[in-house]
């Protein structure tokens, strides 16, 4: 592990925004400028994480302080590697570091006739470049999907209200939209960053 001193500066204004606002649509729009200049951190991810996994994306743990009250995170998305449909179940900040990714997001929708009881719907599919900021938080913009179709490596840098590589959230079938739970863990279990 090593010391970067823009996430330390990063986590007291986490932590200034964290003690007073009063919801997690509060706390995304209020990190999100000094999120901003944390993406601008050239060398934030280690040029030697930076190599996609042939089989699917990669996830690591760049920080996180002991009381998990956040967690900073990188994924290093390969030429059409996908996430499926997911949710997360807590506040987060998905920032494209380098090149460009694809994210559909869904919203839940009331089916009585559905097995599950709901229906996903579309909300949006947006391109997302270096350095746009996306978002996510329970109940209503909780739920999308991500994906690298173009030719070129993708790296995102998120950031949740916990360890996301150890909460319980849920995977949904494309189709039928059952719900699967899912954790998915850290390719790392020690931080990059202390």
């Amino acid at each position: 592990m090593t010391h970067n001193p823009s996430i330390q500066t990063f986590e007291e204004s986490i932590r200034k925004v964290l003690h007073v606002a009063k919801s997690e649509k509060e706390i995304v729009n209020q990190i999100q400028p000094y999120f901003q200049s944390l993406l601008e951190n050239e060398g934030l991810l280690p040029e030697s994480y930076k190599q996609p996994k042939p089989d699917k994306y990669s996830q690591f743990l760049l920080y996180k302080p002991q009381d998990e009250a956040f967690s900073i995170v990188a994924f290093v998305w390969g030429p059409g590697q996908t996430a499926p449909i997911h949710d997360h179940l807590v506040w987060g900040l998905v920032g494209i570091y380098e090149g460009t990714i694809e994210e559909t997001r869904y919203r839940k929708v009331s089916n009585d006739k559905s097995d599950v009881g709901f229906n996903l719907e579309v909300v949006e599919t947006v391109i997302a470049k270096t350095k746009d900021i996306s978002f996510v938080y329970p109940p209503n913009a909780d739920i999308h999907s991500v994906r690298n179709p173009f030719n070129n490596i993708a790296i995102t840098i998120h950031i949740y209200g916990t360890d996301i590589g150890k909460q319980k959230r849920n995977r949904y079938a494309s189709t039928t939209y059952a719900m699967n739970p899912i954790v998915t863990s850290h390719e790392n279990e020690v931080p990059i960053y202390r």
